[in-house]
């Protein structure tokens, strides 16, 4: 074992002694569980049995309440000793059980509920029987409802009246009944105070009593004071919270946005908190919803909804705050110093053996002892008698009321750790570090963001003396901030969870309850399951070295896409630039081409092949199928074509050849159909050939009449050679002045608008029909804005290219 890890043991060993050591002066301070909230449901069965009380439509409702500010001020009146005694002898109502049993009906119903409030001892003190207000009951005079509370009480409880004093008597007028309110009181015999005993008569019946310690009337000024402040304190900590939750997530979504965070550690955390979160919720649902009141909502209603926003709406909260901020800080943190993230790495990816785990795990268990005794002496300092009056943490009360009080302690810790190191600590240091690069201003930040949300994220002591609090807390947070520089992330979060677990457990061991003690030792096994990893982890000495995946996926996706655009961009440039540049100047002749393709890159095709100072060809062709598959196709068919058009004058032996150079290179099932002919300036022919293609359109001049120009033949690419040549035919017209030609695909005429109807063949004729007389530059325009005008928004589907011939 290395001298460091030796050390290290040595000085848990020290921390486990010091709050062995320390824990006698305050374990007083903690409440002598007797019974549980199983035992306090019993009781409360029993004396309901005793008045014969149908509980069967009944449910109970647990709830644990701890007078933190009365103990505070019993602590420093008399001593933790005395307050320890007077709670052992029931002597102090104010820390008790209620229990409460209702229907599960909507509020405005009327029913009859039922309070028991019991000690931690296991002693009634307090019991009451609501009905209805509109119920009707005999009325009692005033005297005789005074004799049947007097009668009640010296029969049915241990209070001895004689020693109480007669304070108040109210008289409470129902519409249908006359209720009373007795009130008596004594001078508290252990401290400065009244007990104070209140009966409730409901028309002839006993409707029951409370009996409660009140502090001195200057002493509660002061606790109405603290509690104010403490509210407001509160309410302003979690305004930071959630501004830390937009901070994190505005910086998330921009890193996120860069493809700059990992998401695959971030999500663990998540799934980890919101688990956790889970088992929690259903451990405290007996007592969800307790104190809320939502409209005529029935308690059971209001229980499953306070469950569901436990769940859905706080675990989803804190769970994206955990996330975000791991997310941003990791991002920083890879980049700055990635070995403090090693052990953290191992334990998110379930490699929990590892020589960084087990190192870390022992450098946070016995920092956590020695926080852990820091406290226990910071209690012992400023919460005995004759100090400042303070609310001091109270181990573990509010924890009592669940099924399972270990699971809430457990919980707690490693919510309140996860949180505090993850969003305090690692995130807003490495952000601020990564921004000025200074170690002691990170510290004095994530220090004063920690004492800024203290009170929520935290179980770990503090005094209504805020100054003294936040000033010891800041100093706490300035020593964990330069423990995060000093060590790394686990070790923070082993240091939170050890420190938390030490003092909510407290109870566990005063009480004298076995269930408790079941729990205590429970703990205890727990316990051994990290020194457990420790050990395993010096003796395998594994390794664990994270790697990053990547990108994320919508950065790889994003990055693809940018990628074929630019390609598909320089494919649709290469393919423009393949096409015509500028059209032929043949004198007594106008030739204008266009071609728009309905993609990026298309596969509709036209050219000039330049045969001698008389002739020249025009083809026009379309590649079956779209995009770069049928550009590719369309390169290689002009290739061709360009390569062999001048080796003969003839179109039928040109396609010819063509097709038998395309039939080896095409894919089956792809083809291309093409119009090619050659014009013979000279003698004002056409000579021409149709391989499969849409046939050319011609326009006299004299009349405006149109034909169509057709042959036989099938596309390109089909056929090897001989039925092909047999198939295409070669026809010649003569040229007369003002004929216009049109040659084009059928993108134009299958174009198609919003109601999926397409332009056709009778409207692609009539607007040739009625505009053959422009130039033939303008009659492709007025061609393009009638189809455009026709598909509207609809987008187009299909290429579109025309070729226009006109004889001056």
């Amino acid at each position: 074992m290395r001298m460091n890890h030796l050390k290290w043991w040595m000085i848990l060993v020290v921390a486990v002694i010091l709050v062995v050591i320390l824990l006698p002066s305050d374990l007083n301070f903690c409440l002598n569980e007797k019974i549980d909230r199983y035992q306090a449901e019993e009781i409360s069965r029993d004396r309901l049995k005793k008045d014969h009380v149908d509980l069967t439509d009944y449910q109970a409702v647990i709830t644990r309440y701890v007078d933190y500010y009365t103990m505070t001020y019993l602590n420093k009146s008399i001593g933790s000793d005395n307050v320890e005694k007077i709670i052992a002898d029931d002597r102090m109502p104010n820390n008790r059980w209620e229990i409460r049993y209702l229907k599960n009906l909507p509020t405005d119903q009327p029913q009859t509920r039922y309070n028991i409030w019991i000690s931690p001892q296991g002693t009634i003190i307090g019991y009451m029987r609501q009905v209805p207000d509109t119920l009707t009951l005999p009325s009692e005079i005033e005297a005789r409802a005074l004799a049947m509370a007097r009668y009640y009480i010296s029969h049915n409880t241990s209070f001895d009246l004689s020693k109480f004093v007669m304070k108040k008597s109210q008289q409470n007028r129902q519409l249908n009944r006359t209720d009373y309110t007795f009130v008596w009181e004594k001078k508290a015999e252990f401290a400065e105070g009244d007990l104070r005993l209140t009966f409730y008569i409901q028309g002839n019946q006993v409707g029951g009593y409370q009996f409660q310690y009140f502090m001195p009337e200057h002493v509660q000024a002061i606790v109405r004071n603290k509690t104010t402040e403490g509210t407001f304190i509160v309410l302003i900590q979690f305004i930071v919270l959630v501004f830390l939750f937009v901070f994190a997530l505005i910086l998330f979504l921009r890193k996120y946005h860069d493809g700059e965070v990992s998401l695959s550690l971030g999500r663990n955390l998540f799934i980890i908190i919101f688990s956790i979160g889970l088992v929690g919720a259903i451990n405290e649902f007996p007592v969800s919803g307790s104190g809320i009141f939502l409209g005529n909502m029935s308690f059971r209603n209001t229980q499953i909804l306070a469950f569901f926003y436990e769940v859905l709406i706080k675990n989803s909260f804190l769970g994206v705050l955990l996330f975000t901020s791991w997310a941003v800080g990791e991002a920083y943190a890879r980049r700055l110093n990635a070995e403090k993230l090693n052990s953290i790495d191992s334990v998110l990816n379930k490699k929990f053996f590892t020589l960084a785990t087990g190192t870390s795990l022992l450098r946070g268990g016995a920092i956590g002892f020695l926080i852990a005794a820091f406290y226990l002496v910071i209690v012992d300092l400023f919460t005995g008698q004759n100090s400042d009056i303070a609310r001091v943490f109270i181990p573990g009360g509010d924890g009592f009321q669940h099924m399972f009080p270990l699971i809430t302690i457990i919980k707690n810790a490693i919510i309140i750790a996860l949180l505090s190191e993850v969003v305090i600590r690692f995130f807003i240091i490495n952000v601020t570090f990564n921004k000025w690069n200074k170690k002691w201003l990170s510290i004095l930040l994530s220090a004063t963001a920690w004492t800024a949300v203290v009170f929520i994220l935290s179980n770990l002591p503090h005094l209504s003396n805020y100054i003294l609090s936040f000033s010891i807390t800041f100093l706490v947070g300035m020593l964990l901030a330069w423990f995060y520089f000093k060590f790394d992330l686990l070790t923070l979060i082993a240091i939170n969870i050890s420190s938390q677990i030490i003092f909510v457990s407290i109870p566990l061991y005063v009480s004298t309850n076995s269930w408790h003690s079941i729990s205590a030792y429970l703990l205890i096994l727990l316990i051994i399951v990290p020194i457990f990893i420790i050990i395993m982890s010096f003796i395998k000495k594994d390794t664990f070295q994270y790697s990053y995946s990547g990108l994320p996926k919508h950065i790889a996706r994003i990055s693809e896409r940018e990628r074929m655009a630019k390609e598909l961009e320089i494919a649709r440039n290469v393919q423009i630039g393949l096409l015509p540049k500028t059209n032929p100047e043949i004198e007594g002749f106008e030739i204008a081409g266009v071609c728009r393709p309905a993609k990026e890159v298309g596969g509709d095709y036209y050219d000039y092949v330049y045969l001698s100072d008389t002739k020249i060809g025009l083809a026009i062709g379309d590649v079956s199928g779209k995009g770069v598959p049928a550009a590719i196709y369309m390169t290689l068919t002009k290739g061709i074509l360009q390569s062999h058009g001048d080796e003969n004058v003839s179109p039928k032996v040109v396609l010819s050849k063509v097709n038998r150079l395309l039939y080896r290179n095409i894919e089956k099932n792809s083809f291309v159909s093409m119009f090619y002919a050659i014009l013979d300036t000279q003698k004002s022919t056409l000579t021409f050939a149709r391989a499969g293609h849409n046939p050319g359109l011609m326009i006299n001049n004299k009349d405006g009449s149109s034909e169509f120009l057709s042959t036989d033949g099938i596309a390109l690419g089909l056929e090897k050679g001989s039925i092909f040549e047999q198939t295409l035919q070669e026809q010649v017209i003569k040229l007369t002045s003002g004929t216009t030609l049109v040659f084009y695909t059928d993108g134009f005429t299958e174009a198609m608008n919003s109601k999926l109807e397409e332009f056709g063949d009778d409207a692609f004729l009539m607007t040739i029909t009625k505009n053959y007389h422009l130039s033939a530059e303008n009659l492709i325009q007025k061609l393009l804005g009638e189809v455009e005008g026709f598909a509207g928004t609809h987008p187009q589907h299909d290429d579109m290219t025309v070729v226009v011939l006109k004889v001056r």
